[in-house]
């Protein structure tokens, strides 16, 4: 007897949750005392081991978080996430340096997101002090309107609305830029917390970086040719799906979610805002077979024989 559709999405969705148990025991043997102690960030198996045991730990959390509720852009989103960890640990599998090139790809997106938290910061500042002066000019003009009211009991009211007025002004404008830290403003003040950024947390964000380029730095002077040549100019998953035999995944699951999940014409003009339940199903399919694989390629390192 045939399943329906509904029937085989249930399958699967209690399938994938099920695999939860086996990836947290894969997980604990590879992360034993004896391989934590001995992990070294020079040495390219350390890197594969750990790495996947991470991969695991993020396969598991998705068994947990999300399947509990089936949605289009969830399910592509998670089917590309899964697609690239597979990656990773198939360059593991196909050469266990590509563990060293994981290393120097880490220490340049951990470099890169501490330069742009930085750029982000110096903006943040410059808001805040902006709207430092346009609060100063709203008082301002608030508290000449009161001087100029001769009433008491409006001057009274006035008073009382002062804040509010002055909170609002800025609140309308505030709304147009993307700002992290102009609600702790409204507490602090806006030129206060200007200065704690500058003084609190841009000099941790600065050793930050500096920490990350002495250590890139020494990477790169020790590192072997033979690892440096596996090293792209520029990490292009493409490029690293052909590697493996992944191409063919890489171009179905980057098909849909460049269609779906990037606001594209082919996005928006269309009456197909969503996944047709028989291709939910087919990416779900793809999910359970990715994570048994990552699974086996798991076992695989954990036996010696990747």
């Amino acid at each position: 007897m045939t399943l329906s559709m509904e029937q085989q999405l249930q399958e699967l969705v209690t399938a994938i949750k099920g695999h939860r148990v086996i990836l947290d025991e894969t997980v604990k043997r590879l992360r034993t005392p004896e391989i934590i102690n001995a992990f070294d960030k020079n040495n390219s198996h350390s890197w594969c081991l750990s790495v996947t045991g991470d991969a695991l730990v993020r396969l598991r959390l998705f068994t947990e978080q999300n399947f509990n509720f089936i949605e289009t852009m969830g399910i592509v989103a998670v089917a590309r996430y899964v697609f690239e960890l597979s990656v990773w640990l198939y360059l593991f599998k196909m050469d266990r340096r590509y563990g060293l090139v994981y290393y120097a790809q880490l220490l340049e997106t951990k470099l890169k997101y501490f330069k742009d938290y930085r750029a982000q910061l110096d903006r943040e500042i410059s808001l805040l002090n902006h709207f430092e002066g346009k609060e100063r000019e709203a008082q301002k003009e608030a508290i000449d309107q009161i001087k100029v009211t001769t009433d008491p009991e409006t001057q009274k009211q006035m008073v009382h609305t002062l804040g509010r007025t002055v909170s609002d002004i800025i609140d309308r404008e505030a709304r147009r830029h993307f700002s992290i830290y102009v609600e702790d403003a409204k507490v602090n003040g806006y030129g206060f917390q200007a200065y704690l950024l500058r003084q609190k947390l841009i000099p941790q964000i600065d050793q930050s970086i500096a920490a990350l380029a002495s250590e890139k730095t020494a990477f790169n002077e020790r590192v072997p040719k033979t690892v440096r040549d596996l090293m792209p100019s520029k990490w292009r998953w493409k490029q690293m799906a052909q590697k493996v035999g992944l191409t063919n995944e890489y171009d179905y699951i980057y098909a849909f979610s460049s269609k779906l999940l990037h606001a594209t014409p082919a996005s928006i003009t269309t009456d197909q805002k969503d996944l047709e339940l028989n291709e939910i199903v087919l990416f779900m399919k793809y999910i359970e077979v990715k994570i048994l694989d990552m699974i086996d390629l798991a076992k695989e390192y954990l036996w010696g024989t990747a």
